[in-house]
């Protein structure tokens, strides 16, 4: 792999605004960089400001294990380095600072962000220089390897540094991205060890669709490639999935029965499990599926709504620039606009209609309800102005249980129902 964090294919021009520039291949360090820096800002930052909302988290970590060719601890590059990093000398004289390594920058940047923000949660970055795994030894732990709580590059892969790291991390909330399919496949007990966290677990599973068809049809050939996928998935019912005719439909549809497997041998773990296509833009109005899933699992539903709200904004985004500066450009906004319009709408009769056939008494859960039946195609803010737009029609009703006290302001768009108030269909 390349440089983490490296540039959108510096080699390659994105396309202009115009809409006259070249088409951009969906290389794997584009896309694991795209990856990346959506995760960041749209999913990990959000989780972070949730995460405040408790006082037993004073600290999160983002373990990286997708692979790197990061410079270390010697990157000179000159880089602003975080509060946490400078040291005083004995004179007054405050220490040079060492360089952030490259692959933390952005973490840094955005542990600074929320420090600005009065978040009372520090951000620690973990990056495992050689991935997930990188050979068939990988589970052998490598000696004299020190993890620091304070985050860094970390020169293994998860299968050598895994257990050691789990340690380190103790009770702390984390985010772990992964890649199960590496050269050394994972086994069930290897994603077990996260399984078994009892601190909040934030499981990202990036999945490249090229590296299971590899594995699926070398299983059909050598016992040792059957013995593996037994061993991650806990089940012999991939074999049905072998095509006999290996075309790319074929193909596609057994990853995708893999996938499925994977999914189902985690669901029973986490609250959630959702399988993510990542979509690219590669030329003007032209947005690509690329052959990567990403399969997210929590057990927290603050982590679930932004991981949601983080997928539905990077498509509508994607869409939105992906038209920018094309001929007609205002026609595809309106056209947009009207589809979201009539998809809030018909939000808004499934709203109705879940509430009142089953009853639902609490808003929370209808909105998690909602939610996992449409994830990533609506916001929690669309949810929470269906419920406040029912109310204003009068076809549900609410008791408040702790009604705004006297001189209380309420919020213009209305009040929106909590985990005590009772709707009445």
């Amino acid at each position: 792999m390349q440089n983490l964090w490296a540039d959108l294919d510096n080699e390659q021009s994105p396309p202009a605004p115009g809409g006259h520039g070249r088409a951009r291949r969906l290389t794997e360090p584009v896309i694991l960089s795209s990856l990346r820096d959506w995760l960041l800002h749209d999913y990990v930052a959000s989780y972070c400001r949730s995460l405040t909302a408790s006082p037993l988290y004073r600290r999160c970590y983002w373990v990286d294990a997708l692979g790197s060719g990061a410079k270390a601890q010697s990157d000179t590059d000159a880089v602003a380095p975080s509060a946490a990093m400078q040291g005083v000398a004995k004179k007054g004289r405050k220490r040079e600072a060492p360089p952030v390594p490259a692959a933390l920058r952005p973490l840094t940047a955005l542990g600074q962000t929320l420090a600005q923000e009065g978040r009372s949660i520090t951000l620690y970055g973990i990056v495992l220089e050689a991935g997930s795994s990188r050979r068939k030894e990988a589970r052998t732990p490598k000696e004299g390897l020190a993890i620091s709580r304070e985050g860094g590059v970390v020169r293994a892969s998860w299968l050598e540094a895994g257990p050691l790291l789990l340690q380190a991390l103790d009770q702390a909330p984390a985010i772990f991205l992964l890649n199960p399919f590496g050269q050394s496949l994972f086994t069930y007990d290897d994603l077990n060890l996260l399984y078994q966290r009892m601190a909040p677990t934030e499981l990202c599973l990036l999945i490249p669709h090229k590296q299971v068809e590899a594995r699926l049809l070398a299983a059909q050939h050598t016992p040792a490639a059957t013995s593996e996928l037994v061993a991650l998935l806990r089940s012999d019912r991939w074999k049905a999935l072998i095509p006999k005719d290996q075309d790319a439909p074929a193909l596609a549809q057994a990853v995708d029965g893999i996938i499925d497997l994977l999914i189902g041998s985690i669901r029973r773990q986490f609250l959630a499990v959702q399988r993510i296509p990542i979509s690219m833009q590669v030329r003007p109005a032209v947005i690509e599926t690329t052959p990567y899933s990403l399969v997210f699992a929590t057990r927290r539903q603050d982590s679930l709504a932004s991981m949601n709200d983080a997928v539905c904004l990077y498509h509508r985004r994607l869409y939105e620039r992906s038209h920018q500066g094309v001929l007609g450009e205002a026609w595809f906004v309106t056209q947009q606009q009207e589809r979201l319009a009539e998809a809030l709408e018909q939000l808004h009769q499934r709203a109705l209609h879940l509430g009142r056939t089953r009853n639902i008494r609490r808003w929370p859960d209808l909105r998690q309800q909602l939610l996992l039946a449409s994830f990533g195609q609506f916001t929690t803010h669309d949810y929470n102005e269906v419920i406040r737009t029912l109310l204003r029609a009068g076809e549900v009703r609410c008791e408040w249980r702790r009604p705004p006290a006297a001189g209380t302001a309420i919020p213009e768009e209305g009040p929106l129902p909590g985990s005590d108030d009772i709707l009445l269909w």
